[in-house]
């Protein structure tokens, strides 16, 4: 080999090593490491990492809103027996809302937490292909990236991520919650026709 040749050649390595690492430290500034990373705290059940990318308050803050307007916009749905019943009619998550919202997230942070740090317990996987795709499937709203989440049976909620600099890209919201409520509802039925309460 030339000694032209081989200088062309160290080049094109070097770089190729000087793109791969500048890349890979630029990719640590965009919401598909802040994904990469909170993938890898729920594989792991490392709570402290998991915190570092999700703003509990404020995806808490988000749900609770949203789950209290989806209860009034929703007259066709199928409707709870008993006292669970009861506390849907009565309106529970416009409740939760209101009056009792710093308790129910801080209750609701608590159960997060231990969630998490539960080896024993299944958490919800995101699959490695939602890591790369937040890059082409995000789009920006205000400072704010929004990338959809498909779940079973065509459902998909969507994660928006807010960057406040120094921090890293964190979840700050998640969408479309309603769809995840008929589920939610029949494991609430199952843990009532457990229980037995009496209807009134």
């Amino acid at each position: 080999m030339s000694q032209g040749k081989s200088r062309r050649v160290l080049f094109v390595l070097l770089a190729g090593l000087v793109l791969s690492v500048g890349g890979g430290y630029a990719w640590t500034f965009t919401p598909s490491y802040s994904l990469y990373r909170l993938k890898h705290a729920l594989d792991i059940h490392d709570y402290e990492t998991f915190s570092r990318y999700v703003d509990m308050d404020s995806v808490l803050d988000h749900a609770l809103d949203e789950l209290g307007n989806s209860e009034s916009n929703e007259s066709e749905k199928p409707r709870l027996k008993g006292f669970l019943g009861k506390l849907e009619r009565k309106g529970l998550f416009k409740f939760l809302a209101g009056d009792a919202r710093e308790v129910t997230k801080a209750g609701l942070s608590i159960a997060v937490e231990q969630a998490v740090k539960d080896h024993d317990r299944p958490l919800p996987q995101i699959p490695l292909l939602a890591v790369p795709a937040t890059l082409w499937l995000g789009r920006s709203e205000g400072e704010l990236v929004v990338f959809p989440v498909k779940l079973k049976k065509e459902q998909v909620v969507e994660v928006k991520m807010r960057r406040a600099s120094p921090e890293p890209w964190r979840v700050v919201e998640v969408t479309n919650l309603q769809v995840l409520l008929p589920a939610l509802r029949r494991k609430l039925e199952k843990l009532h026709e457990g229980e037995k309460i009496p209807n009134d």
